[in-house]
């Protein structure tokens, strides 16, 4: 087995090379394998060509390359592709661990890569496209911006009521532009406090300019040619508008890659997670494992789904009556995607039920 940065020597020739990289961001470790034996591992710099070289060295092999989801994003799962190298992003999670090992190092984790590749024991992430990942980004700056707004709105109310000054405003104006204006002229007293207060006016103003700008640009991508037809089926459901449409639409793109309705619930996280031992079978919260941005839209549409749609408002009924409220919404947001699933599948829109 060869160590240590790599070398000129050729390592495999007409081979299956099975290649695991842990990827940082200033070094990777990169470990290969091939018919059952390790035949090189070391750290290299955070470069492809580094890589590349490396890879060269396996004259007229099928080179098989994983490594795991993460802030490094799938640059190198383009390049790898672009080259004609087999390449797969695995889930951090469904990684199996050895039970009582307590050391994890980059060694480490490149061997285990390579190790259940050659296995065939790895899960892959499904990997967007370049176009498709551009807008993502645009709809979770979005998101990102409107979170931002939040805080500083809650930090300005939250400073308000710490100095004991009271709102003539009712909850439901606040934040109108009176009420911003109530809070420029607001006399406070102290000089330091007037500009602590002034200074998150600014912001707050300064990010409701961007979201405005940010949510022309989503609309102008819900009518595009991409999105506009199924965007016309998802705004048949109640509780559905543009915003949340097409992110719903942007982060799960083809809904066909799920097999079953089941699937695709599992994928956003409203599977409840179970614990069985024997004849004890216990069901437990959602799983939460998945996508947190879709999962929150579904809750958002499904309080608006259920005053609108006596079907699913009946259901909620029953299910609130015997679980409570917070569960009942999630298994009505379980709905939800199951039936936009199919929805888009069928390219059928959605029919208010009466109530059973």
């Amino acid at each position: 087995m060869t160590t240590g940065y790599p070398k000129r020597e050729i390592l495999a020739t007409g081979r299956v090379v099975y290649v695991g990289v842990d990827v940082h961001k200033d070094s990777w470790h990169v470990t290969a394998r091939t018919e059952r034996e390790e035949i090189f591992t070391a750290s290299m710099p955070a470069q492809y060509v580094a890589l590349r070289k490396l890879l060269d060295r396996f004259k007229e092999c099928t080179i098989k390359v994983a490594y795991e989801a993460g802030p490094c994003g799938f640059w190198l799962y383009d390049k790898l592709c672009s080259e004609g190298i087999e390449a797969i992003v695995v889930p951090p999670s469904p990684i199996p661990v050895e039970s009582g090992n307590k050391v994890k190092t980059d060694k480490r984790d490149s061997h285990k890569l390579a190790n259940l590749l050659e296995n065939n024991m790895l899960k892959r992430v499904y990997v967007l496209t370049e176009e498709d990942r551009a807008h993502r980004e645009l709809i979770r700056t979005r998101r990102q911006i409107s979170d931002h707004r939040t805080d500083v709105m809650r930090q300005i109310k939250s400073k308000l009521l710490f100095n004991g000054i009271a709102s003539p405003f009712r909850p439901k104006q606040s934040w109108s532009s009176q009420y911003v204006t109530w809070l420029k002229k607001l006399s406070v007293g102290q000089e330091m406090l007037r500009a602590s207060l002034d200074t998150l006016i600014d912001l707050y103003e300064y990010l409701t300019e961007q979201l405005k700008n940010i949510s022309r640009k989503v609309v102008l991508l819900s009518r595009s040619p991409k999105y506009a037809s199924k965007m016309n089926l998802l705004k048949t459901i109640p509780g559905v508008g543009t915003l949340i449409g097409i992110e719903i639409l942007v982060e799960l793109q083809d809904v066909a890659r799920f097999s079953s309705a089941e699937k695709i619930a599992s994928y956003i996280g409203l599977t409840p997670s179970e614990f069985s031992s024997g004849q004890y079978v216990h069901h437990g919260k959602i799983t939460r494992c998945g996508n947190k941005r879709v999962r929150t839209c579904l809750v958002e549409s499904s309080w608006i789904l259920i005053s609108k749609d006596p079907f699913m408002r009946n259901k909620y009924q029953q299910l609130k009556y015997r679980k409570g409220g917070k569960r009942a919404i999630i298994a009505i947001a379980r709905i939800l995607i199951m039936r936009i699933r199919r929805i888009l599948l069928t390219n059928e829109p959605y029919v208010i039920k009466a109530a059973a």
